[in-house]
């Protein structure tokens, strides 16, 4: 990380004035005395034992999902109508760039080579403490809006210790479940070996201070670093990762790193391969991923837009890998997976038709319900949460979203779940709870003041649009 010793100690002092942080961070939880019965919904467990349910209510305790099934009752606490809704889990953002939430929109007909321009050419470098905690809590607020409940952040902007502890204040008073997945710099001269010395003593650093317990909504991964001309950074941020037991998520947009990795003896369940679409993944590789136990992740609008390549679930399949699915990023993309969701299989179909008409016979289509599978089960495979979230299981922590069949842009809704796959929005989801806490209700968010948000968004989004403009930057583009 290229920062000096003095901004280094700056982002130190200026974690430790803050130790309020760090207890927001480990106390994200409801009593353990409250309760809240879903009432009467169409209810899409996503566990396999259970399966989907008619007119079935759902019990809260706490934190947790304490009954799941007809005629439940509870003495006290809320009573939620759910009626005319499917009542799911959470859906699950497995890859995204938190901190860039501020530039939705920007380069509109900009390709990839300018959203690597303006990010890490003229945005990144320059990018205050202040315009991180901004844009994750933006970013997470709008992914709760939406019914996603946990989300990886993917924060490639770590340019000092003060950035890293901005961006997990963003997740933390955003309320939702989130992995938040330390980075590089995006400040030439990151590989340089003091500055990665110094950004592994803040991972352990921010590690200690904000992750050391595992009944909290945050939890603590690795976002490795790539090189287009090494593995080096790769295998030793999966090191580093191993040593103090996280998690790994690395984006893998080459043919030949997985390979690399493979040959070093690298690869494993704990790392999850981003971008593994098109042509720029070998099917060999593709089996390296499976044969490993690693997970995949797929934002297949954003990687389409990207010019990435197709995103094929019959491919992935045929490796026995289950996606899950990201946004990636918000430059022109919504912050929704039912847009992800769409883009798969649009893509999937445009793909299994050339196929067909190739080789004749039928395209074979992905079911909906595998594809909502990749929003919630495999989402929570990829960030290591599954024995917490993803399913609607006794046990497991209430992360749940209810979706208004009955609204007019749904109606009417002969299967639940086609319905919500192929045509919802953020709008029909009318509730979202995360841990047991109501995050939303009837469509309106909660525990956020969002006339501060949107105070802090414009006073960023200024500083943003002075740094485009000084750099010669067109918003549509480039």
């Amino acid at each position: 990380m290229p920062v000096g010793r003095r901004s280094v100690l700056t982002g130190l002092a200026a974690a430790a004035a803050v130790p309020s942080l760090a207890r927001s961070v480990a106390a994200q939880t409801r009593p353990a005395g409250d309760s809240i019965l879903i009432k009467g919904g169409y209810v899409a467990t996503l566990d396999k034992d259970l399966g989907e349910l008619p007119a079935a209510d759902v019990l809260i305790a706490g934190t947790e999902i304490a009954a799941i099934g007809k005629d439940l009752s509870a003495a006290d606490g809320e009573v939620i109508d759910a009626a005319h809704m499917l009542v799911m889990p959470g859906l699950i953002d497995t890859h995204r760039h938190t901190w860039e939430t501020l530039t939705r929109s920007l380069i509109s007909e900009g390709d990839l080579a300018v959203y690597i321009k303006l990010m890490f050419g003229t945005l990144g470098l320059h990018y205050r403490p202040q315009d991180v905690y901004i844009g994750n809590l933006l970013g997470a607020v709008g992914a709760l809006h939406s019914g996603i409940t946990t989300m990886l952040d993917w924060s490639h902007v770590m340019n000092s210790p003060a950035h890293a502890d901005a961006a997990i204040r963003g997740l933390a008073d955003s309320g939702m479940r989130a992995v938040f997945a330390y980075g590089a710099s995006a400040v030439p001269g990151a590989d340089a070996s003091d500055a990665v010395a110094q950004r592994a003593a803040d991972i352990k650093r921010v590690q200690k201070q904000y992750f050391a317990s595992e009944n909290q909504l945050l939890t603590l991964a690795i976002a490795a670093r790539s090189s287009p001309t090494s593995v080096e950074p790769t295998i030793a941020d999966i090191r580093l990762a191993r040593e103090i037991g996280v998690r790994i998520t690395m984006h893998a947009t080459k043919a030949g790193v997985v390979a690399a990795l493979d040959e070093a003896g690298m690869l494993g369940p704990d790392i999850t391969c981003v971008h593994t679409v098109g042509l720029e993944a070998t099917d060999d590789e593709l089996q390296m991923i499976a044969d490993h136990g690693g997970t995949i992740s797929t934002s297949s609008g954003t990687e389409m837009m990207s010019g990435h390549g197709f995103p094929s679930a019959q491919r992935w399949l045929r490796h026995g890998l289950r996606p899950s699915f990201s946004v990636d990023n918000e430059t022109r993309m919504p912050s929704d997976l039912f847009a992800q969701m769409r883009a798969l299989i649009i893509a999937d179909h445009q793909l299994e038709a050339d196929r067909a008409r190739r080789e004749g016979g039928r395209p074979n289509l992905i079911p909906v319900r595998d594809v909502l599978e990749f929003a919630t089960v495999e989402g929570a495979r990829a960030v290591g949460l599954d024995r917490k979230t993803g399913t609607l299981s006794v046990g497991k922590r209430a992360d749940i979203i209810l979706v208004d069949l009955d609204d007019i842009s749904l109606i009417p809704a002969t299967d639940p779940i086609a319905t919500v796959v192929l045509r919802a929005q953020p709008a029909n989801v009318r509730w979202v709870l995360v841990d047991g806490q109501v995050r939303k209700r009837d469509g309106n968010l909660l525990g956020v003041d969002l006339a501060r948000v949107r105070r802090l968004v414009q006073d960023s989004h200024a500083y943003i649009l002075g740094l485009m403009s000084s750099a010669g930057f067109d918003i549509h583009h480039g």
